[in-house]
């Protein structure tokens, strides 16, 4: 007999299906992370500019985080806004400063003239994947992939 049956060429077909889905789903949560990464660089980039706008200009300078459209923009008032984008098929997905709940539409941060402004936290999701991150207030510094607990007793609401 040369060649291989019916049955063994059906079973190796088989096999390579299911390889490729496995593939086609590790390849899914692994581009999800890089677009959230990507996100979070964004919102980092948002912040600084916020602060260093502060800083350079010695006043309170406004920002708005638009949830719906997935912007982030640096408002200077009579000079140009500086706007962020998040990447394509990210969004912000909650905000939370304190006990009290941002809109859904979006909220806005505010920067003091020595560049603090109060802490806050995003929830960015693509898909069925999600990542908190927390904005400390007085330094500036951003904490990744806190949960939802953390966020709570950071923010002090527990």
């Amino acid at each position: 007999m040369r060649g291989f049956s019916l049955i063994e060429l059906i079973v190796v077909l088989v096999l390579m299906a299911i390889l490729a889905s496995l593939t086609t789903f590790s390849l899914r949560g692994v581009i999800a992370r890089q677009r959230l990464g990507r996100a979070v660089e964004v919102v980092e980039q948002f912040d600084t500019a916020l602060r260093r706008a502060a800083r350079h200009h010695r006043r309170r300078v406004a920002a708005t985080i638009d949830r719906g459209r997935g912007r982030l923009t640096v408002d200077l008032s009579g000079e140009s806004a500086r706007t962020f984008a998040l990447p394509r098929q990210v969004s912000i997905d909650a905000i939370r400063f304190g006990p009290v709940p941002a809109s859904r539409s979006g909220a806005q941060v505010t920067a003091n003239p020595d560049g603090s402004t109060p802490s806050y936290a995003l929830r960015l999701t693509t898909g069925d994947t999600g990542r908190w991150i927390f904005l400390a207030g007085g330094s500036g510094q951003i904490v990744d992939d806190f949960d939802p607990m953390a966020i709570d007793l950071a923010l002090g609401m527990r």
